[in-house]
């Protein structure tokens, strides 16, 4: 992995979410670059902060969480490696939506917001791949709502843990979800709304029916056969 700003600007510029961009507003874009590695458990900025940082993760997860205006119901997005975050209020928004959170070691690119802004309405793909983005996040999230909201502590868990292969999943030979990123039960508990002993239960009778693996805390399944239970 880079180790360097000048190698991460090389590394950068070849991913999907900047390649869009001419030279010039690539080097806007990157020129007061930052990037720093972070432990499980830092939180990068809390709902309310000054919004002023778009951030890329090289590596990792991180979790996007914020309360309703009730405090009763816990919103939560997961951003895996190579996607960047916060899309939510571009151009409108002067605070962050909600905080987030490094669920595992991280290491994530930073730019000033303002920067970042400026140089994609300035492209025409760059523009597209953001409203593409957006897009997918709202059909996501009305997914989720729909899933999530049940009486029944384990639709819930098994609908978290296929939210967990949508957000952080990675496709393998076989077809199924590999979730490359050691996570505990109680992170599973947390976006179900549930107990980690209710949790706990739930996967180890999804292990016992065949339609899952939980090895060293690494979830792997077919939200097929998920769906189906």
């Amino acid at each position: 992995m880079p180790d360097s700003p000048d190698l991460f600007r090389s590394y950068l510029r070849q991913q999907a979410e900047f390649r869009p961009f001419t030279e010039e507003q690539y080097a806007t874009l990157t020129q007061n670059l930052t990037v720093k590695t972070y432990p499980k458990g830092q939180i990068l900025f809390d709902h309310g902060d000054p919004r002023d940082r778009f951030y890329y993760v090289v590596k990792g997860a991180v979790r996007l969480e914020r309360l309703d205006e009730t405090g009763n119901f816990t919103f939560i997005n997961y951003v895996a490696a190579m996607k960047g975050f916060p899309y939510r209020g571009l151009y409108t928004d002067l605070d962050y939506p909600y905080t987030a959170t490094a669920l595992t070691e991280i290491t994530v690119a930073a730019f000033p917001m303002k920067t970042f802004e400026n140089v994609v309405v300035l492209n025409v793909e760059a523009a597209k791949q953001v409203i593409n983005q957006m897009s997918q996040l709202i059909v996501r999230m009305e997914t989720r709502l729909q899933k999530l909201v049940t009486s029944s502590a384990v639709n819930r868990v098994t609908q978290a843990l296929i939210v967990f292969g949508t957000d952080m999943g990675e496709k393998m030979p076989e077809g199924d979800l590999l979730i490359p990123y050691p996570i505990t039960l109680i992170e599973l508990a947390r976006l179900s709304g549930t107990t980690r002993e209710t949790a706990g239960q739930v996967v180890t009778r999804l292990e016992a029916e065949g339609k899952l693996t939980y090895n060293k805390k690494r979830f792997r399944f077919d939200p097929k056969q998920l769906n189906a239970h």
